[in-house]
């Protein structure tokens, strides 16, 4: 993980006329020194109606802030001159209302964890589906409320003042604070749990959320009907499975969403006989 040793400070601008806005056409950054990769993303956007600029790195995006702030802003991690890690870090410290989606193409998970700490709405592992960057843009506009949901509204949004049900003998479901209120997160709608130390992240189909939780927390908690551990710092729902393959010597599980998570050898048995392999 690098960062730049001199990150530019970006200025507070007067309001964007592509403020967040639930009736304006949402004002997206595409924001990666790869212009092989920048350009479809963004040509993409642009054909389901977003109003999109490019920029290679943290000037290009100075120079466009300076003309007024975007809805969202989609950010590669890796970029030569300042990481995305430090320039979220700005743009969370001059707008805590900014959606930042961040690209990466490394897998470690304190990566995710820290980019999500700095304030990251959501990761997305290169290489991705175009649909899926989309599908995670939308999700993360009808939280900040800058685009009305198409279809079905979004779970993340509206329950914040609900109270939380009376905790029954497993978890139901997880109630994560946030700056914008408390997002719940079923239990029954997470594929796998990434966990380490005492934090996790609650992989669902549209994003990841983080939760400060531990291990022995996450084994009391769960249902094994309903969440296998396969490994000592992750847990998997059943029917996410796809398939069991092998890599090498270490086997590991094609879920649906097309993660893929690794099994630890003490787990080899339970997996086989729970998945019927």
């Amino acid at each position: 993980m690098t960062s730049s040793a001199n990150p530019r400070p970006i200025n507070p601008h007067p309001a964007s006329p592509h403020a967040a806005n639930p009736h304006s056409v949402p004002h997206i950054v595409v924001v990666d020194d790869e212009e092989d990769l920048r350009e479809p993303v963004a040509a993409y956007l642009r054909e389901q109606g977003m109003d999109v600029d490019e920029a290679g790195g943290g000037a290009d995006l100075d120079i466009i802030l300076g003309r007024g702030m975007p809805t969202l802003v989609v950010l590669d991690v890796t970029m030569p001159e300042e990481d995305g890690f430090s320039i979220a870090r700005r743009l969370r410290a001059l707008n805590p209302t900014i959606g930042i989606v961040m690209l990466t193409a490394r897998r470690d998970v304190i990566d995710r964890v820290v980019g999500l700490e700095l304030g990251a709405d959501d990761y997305i592992m290169k290489p991705f589906e175009p649909r899926e960057l989309l599908a995670r843009i939308r999700s993360v506009l009808r939280r900040l409320g800058a685009t009305a949901p198409s279809g079905t509204a979004d779970e993340t949004t509206g329950d914040a003042e609900t109270a939380p049900p009376l905790r029954s003998t497993y978890q139901e479901e997880f109630w994560i604070p946030t700056s914008r209120g408390e997002i719940r997160v079923p239990v029954d709608t997470i594929e796998w749990i990434e966990a380490a130390k005492d934090y996790a992240l609650l992989h669902t189909p549209e994003r990841s959320h983080m939760i400060r939780i531990t291990m022995a927390a996450l084994e009391q908690g769960l249902d094994p009907a309903h969440m296998i551990r396969v490994h000592r710092s992750a847990f998997v729902r059943p029917e996410s499975v796809l398939r069991i393959s092998a890599i090498g010597r270490h086997m590991v599980l094609e879920l649906k969403s097309g993660a893929v998570v690794r099994v630890g050898p003490r787990h080899w048995g339970e997996v086989r006989h729970r998945l019927k392999a």
